[in-house]
């Protein structure tokens, strides 16, 4: 009779460990999400290639809010006892909400600074299952290696021309459909591709830094990367020319709204306007 109680209370112990660890799955980066919920806005606008968006940050907002300091201290501590995910669509949900949250985090503990590049991303203080990592660490050693190129359009390093900070965390089982929207939305966005001829388009120059990428993951380089996910008025150029000014100042209301005026009045055939 000992052994059978003593059975049944170890299963009862895994079951209810089983549920635990579910339930912080589930719930794992929920501090994180309301931050983004609190502090990300998302500004529309149209063009003649569609309906597109970018993001803005209230980082004075985190700075000076008691309670979402609260959510970024909570988050860190979770991260401190959490193992990255095995499977491959979780593993990449898992890091690229770790390099976004994380550039926040560095952005809000120096604010206010004007770039990201004040800061640097070679800085091995962001602290994962007890080891600590850069945000170089975790780009170039953690998520560019799964090999899916549209991570370019998802992580984020504060800058008004780095693709939009999504609003919601990315999430292992929706993550393809939210790869595949990141990258639609920010091709539509004059900041990323532009044509200037007819036989010539202009683009970010993240497809120059890293083009490599782009033969990967089921891509064959920059050109069929660009026709798979470009609005139709965009795809087939013959030249590609990966020289649009990167604009590395930070991706506060002000900036944002101040880059795309200054897009819509230098390209009026863009017919660009704030929705």
């Amino acid at each position: 009779m000992k052994k059978i109680i003593t059975l049944s209370y170890i299963i009862f112990f895994l079951f209810m460990q089983q549920v635990l660890l579910a339930d912080e799955g589930s719930n794992f980066w929920k501090c994180y999400q309301d931050i983004l919920r609190g502090t990300v806005t998302t500004h529309p606008f149209v063009s003649i290639d569609g309906k597109f968006d970018h993001a803005s940050v209230d980082y004075e907002k985190i700075k000076n809010s008691p309670e979402l300091q609260q959510k970024i201290k909570r988050q860190l501590e979770r991260l401190k006892k959490a193992v990255a995910p095995e499977a491959k669509k979780h593993k990449l949900a898992f890091w690229i909400n770790a390099y976004n949250f994380f550039t926040i985090t560095d952005i809000v503990n120096n604010y206010p600074i004007a770039s990201m590049k004040e800061i640097g991303w070679k800085n091995k203080h962001h602290e994962i299952g007890g080891r600590h990592y850069s945000l170089n660490d975790i780009e170039h050693n953690n998520i560019r290696p799964l090999a899916d190129p549209r991570i370019h359009f998802a992580i984020n390093c504060a800058a008004v021309g780095c693709p939009r900070l999504s609003s919601t965390i990315f999430d292992g089982d929706r993550i393809d459909r939210q790869l595949d929207n990141a990258v639609t939305n920010a091709l539509k966005t004059p900041l990323y591709l532009r044509r200037v001829s007819k036989d010539k388009v202009n683009t970010t120059q993240l497809f120059k830094w890293f083009s490599k990428d782009f033969e990967s993951g089921g891509y064959e380089g920059v050109a069929d990367f660009v026709n798979r996910f470009a609005p139709e008025r965009l795809r087939n150029a013959l030249q590609i020319e990966k020289k649009i000014e990167y604009d590395w100042n930070l991706n506060t209301e002000q900036n944002v709204l101040k880059m795309m005026k200054e897009l819509g009045a230098k390209f009026p055939g863009l017919k660009l306007k704030k929705k």
